[in-house]
């Protein structure tokens, strides 16, 4: 029993480092063109991003491999849902 809650647990889990980890890389490409500094912007953001989503995803597996693939299913959740928000809208034009 305690099994299946760690394994339900984990799929927000995984949703939450995925919203984390997308949504911080989208403010850093929104920056990029205005710093002073785009490569340290780039880097460090990069490291920060992997470091904290690689550590939420150990601690969230616990040596359980099945918590893992939840989780990542749960990150690429995330990513689809925000790539369709963030998708370009076409304007439709009626032809009035």
């Amino acid at each position: 029993m305690n099994n299946i809650i760690y394994l339900l647990i984990a799929l927000p889990l995984g949703f939450t480092l995925g919203i984390f980890y997308f949504v911080n890389l989208w403010i850093t490409v929104r920056q990029i063109p205005t710093t002073q500094w785009p490569f340290r912007l780039i880097v460090g953001s990069f490291v920060g991003r992997t470091s904290i989503t690689i550590l939420g995803l150990y601690l969230i597996m616990d040596g359980n491999w099945k918590r893992m693939l939840i989780s990542l299913f749960g990150f690429v959740l995330a990513r689809s849902i925000l790539i369709n928000y963030w998708q370009p809208r076409q304007e439709y034009n009626d032809g009035n």
